[in-house]
């Protein structure tokens, strides 16, 4: 795994950073800076990870991430594979958003989104596609341009409701560099082994902890314990592959690291309320199935809640 914090270079010439991306596959790589980034992802659907918070997406998922909160976004393999995985990425620092908050009167209301994307926020479909444009101005653009574009999208998403990701609990400031080195390995395990019949005991011999000391130190940094977590990472690979696959879905809770497919059937209705097959169906008819959770416009993997 790459190393965990991130340093975001920026040009001496501008006060944001803007990069565009375009790779074959998104990899998993848990890292944090203590930038804001403001993420764009076209042509490409996979699992996004934020803090303590896993749900599956699709192409045009745009996420306001708050300073020093752990993500990556891992993608899954298209039918389609001709257009390369697009991520515009927007990366600006806290004293940026000071001087505008801070000296222009115009700018003192953006605090509350400030505020609340340090949980990670997402936006509708809807929302992403009146965007978009504006985020194709920024390769092209000018540094003067950018930082109009920039102020335009912010000032846009300030006006739109949009859906908090990681749980209120998790605690998104920076870690010590032994914690972030042992919870970077554990979950490089759990992401790389998830197919796997995983046990606490088996990663706690891996990582060489006791299994107490494992479950007390995934818990304080997680807020929830490692079976938790490799429960949802499972599910977003099965959400991602109904969603985007004909699989049966028998095969699909073996390919996902499920045992049989009645413990698959039981976790699903227990995180999602409802069947696989029913999850499958309301994408195929894009039209949500009875009590589905008004949620799923940002995620499609609840988070769990930790008593």
């Amino acid at each position: 795994m790459k190393a965990q914090f991130e340093t975001v270079h920026h040009s001496p010439d501008t006060s944001w950073r803007f990069f565009l991306r375009e790779l074959d596959e998104l990899p998993f790589e848990w890292h944090y800076h203590p930038e804001y980034e403001l993420t764009l992802t076209v042509n490409s659907s996979g699992e996004r990870y934020v803090g303590d918070h896993i749900a599956t997406y699709q192409s045009g998922d745009l996420v306001l991430l708050g300073p020093n909160l752990p993500h990556s976004w891992a993608s899954r393999r298209r039918d389609d594979e001709r257009q390369p995985h697009r991520v515009y990425v927007l990366w600006f620092r806290q004293d940026l958003m000071d001087r505008l908050t801070g000296s222009f009167p115009e700018f003192a209301n953006w605090q509350s989104l400030l505020w609340q994307c340090r949980r990670g926020l997402a936006w509708s479909a809807a929302v992403t596609h009146g965007l978009e444009p504006l985020f194709r101005q920024l390769p092209e653009a000018t540094p003067e341009q950018r930082l109009i574009v920039l102020l335009d999208i912010l000032r846009r998403l300030h006006q739109e409701h949009a859906e908090p990701l990681a749980s209120a609990a998790f605690d998104s400031q920076t870690r010590p560099g032994t914690e972030q080195r042992q919870l970077s390995a554990l979950l490089d395990t759990l992401h790389q082994q998830f197919r796997e019949p995983l046990t606490t005991e088996m990663l706690a011999r891996q990582h060489f902890m006791s299994v107490s000391t494992l479950n007390r130190f995934f818990r304080r940094q997680m807020n929830q314990s490692p079976h938790q977590y490799l429960t949802q990472v499972r599910l977003g690979h099965a959400c991602a592959q109904l969603i985007s696959t004909d699989r049966p879905v028998a095969v699909i809770a073996e390919a996902s690291g499920f045992g049989n497919l009645s413990n698959f059937n039981r976790h699903f209705r227990l995180h999602k309320g409802m069947t696989p097959r029913v999850f499958r169906a309301s994408f195929q008819t894009r039209k949500p199935p009875p009590g589905f959770s008004s949620k799923l416009a940002s995620a499609l993997a609840d988070d769990l809640t930790v008593r």
